[in-house]
């Protein structure tokens, strides 16, 4: 965080009476709540209008505080509008179901072709009667979704770091993609966005960690040697790995934010992200939408088969380290352990190993908003 990237806030003069202007520069996020507190004077029953020309990029934190703000100012009879967001922040409004803040001018095509948002029904059902728990001093369960094939080693060394310090013995297994969390006994888990929502609301789990600087985003992908653009595919055969996923929600919605309407596409679910990506390749489907980890981590050869055509950069979704409320007594413990890798060699190596910077504790808007988009695009 830089001094430039710290939100300001400057009036603006109004046309009209009863009209309070506002351009914001900067980053909405964590950082922003002193400047957002300056518009709380704002007075009852008046209309706001918050230029985001100038706004870099808005977060998942820095979403929580606007709606936060918002909820404030329609409870006093303030109407709001928010005009000129770069399509990043408007798309991420539209997501997150803010969108009735945006002036008319923005509206994503999904939404002028009749829907009020894309129809995702997760995949992500996890059992509404928890698993029995491991006992106290026993063997814990520990799975992870991982972002990257790459990193598996990384995290068998990591669960034998956890055992150690620890003192427990742990068994370690990744989730194979496709597969859904079901009544399996599970501890100890880093997961999705969606699978750490799912475990949350349906068994309890407690969400501890974060990776640092780590967001789930998605790539839009086609085939090098298919000259077409997106504009030309409006019935599109389109493959993902899964259905209940943000990164399926994320790429309909920047399809529809380049003119097309997803909701004309013939969606495949290839189960994982390399299935899908063969799919592709086989011409068996016109575009890909795949995690943009996995993507900049395949081979150049293989990249040098296809194409991005679009990529995002929200900054919103990550995946989640969280634990089953039976060794909710364990919590501090685990979390230290996990935050205390940056500071010794071998947890730095295996941080390595795994692709992470580190890991840090979600502020409570981060999953708040999280939960939001869960619960707005599951059944």
């Amino acid at each position: 965080m830089t001094l430039a990237d710290l939100l300001s806030i400057n009036p603006l003069p109004a046309s009209e009476a009863g009209l309070r202007c506002y351009e914001l520069i900067g980053s909405v996020d964590a950082h922003s709540a002193p400047a957002l507190n300056q518009l709380r004077g704002v007075e009852s029953s008046t209309r706001v209008k918050l230029d985001f020309i100038k706004v870099e990029r808005v977060n998942s934190m820095g979403l929580s505080l606007l709606l936060k703000l918002f909820e404030e100012w329609e409870k006093r009879g303030i109407k709001i509008e928010v005009e000129n967001p770069n399509r990043m922040v408007a798309m991420l409004f539209k997501i997150t179901g803010l969108g009735r803040f945006l002036t008319a001018d923005v509206k994503l095509p999904s939404e002028r072709s009749g829907g009020a948002q894309p129809s995702v029904v997760s995949s992500v059902r996890a059992a509404a009667k928890p698993a029995e728990a491991a006992p106290a001093g026993g063997k814990l369960n520990f799975v992870a979704s991982l972002q990257v094939g790459a990193q598996l080693s990384g995290w068998y060394l990591l669960n034998t770091y956890l055992q150690r310090r620890l003192q427990r013995a742990i068994h370690f297994e990744q989730l194979p993609a496709g597969r859904e969390l079901g009544q399996e006994v599970v501890d100890l888990l880093f997961a999705k966005p969606f699978e750490a929502c799912a475990m949350m609301q349906k068994r309890g789990f407690i969400p501890l960690l974060r990776p640092v600087g780590e967001a789930d985003e998605v790539v839009i992908v086609m085939r090098a040697d298919d000259p077409r653009t997106l504009a030309d595919l409006p019935e599109a055969q389109a493959v993902t790995a899964s259905q209940g996923s943000f990164v399926y929600v994320l790429g309909r919605f920047l399809c529809d934010e380049n003119g097309l309407d997803s909701s004309r596409f013939q969606q495949h679910f290839a189960g994982n992200e390399i299935k899908a990506l063969q799919m592709l390749l086989k011409q068996q489907a016109d575009v890909l939408f795949m995690l943009k980890k996995t993507y900049y981590g395949l081979s150049g050869l293989t990249r040098g088969n296809t194409r991005v055509v679009d990529e995002s950069d929200t900054q919103f979704a990550f995946h989640l380290l969280c634990i089953d409320p039976a060794i909710a007594a364990q919590k501090d413990d685990i979390t230290q352990t996990f935050l205390n890798m940056a500071e010794d060699d071998q947890g730095r190596q295996i941080l390595k190993d795994i692709q992470l910077e580190g890991w840090c504790v979600p502020q409570e808007g981060e999953l708040g908003m999280l939960m939001r988009l869960y619960e707005r695009y599951s059944e």
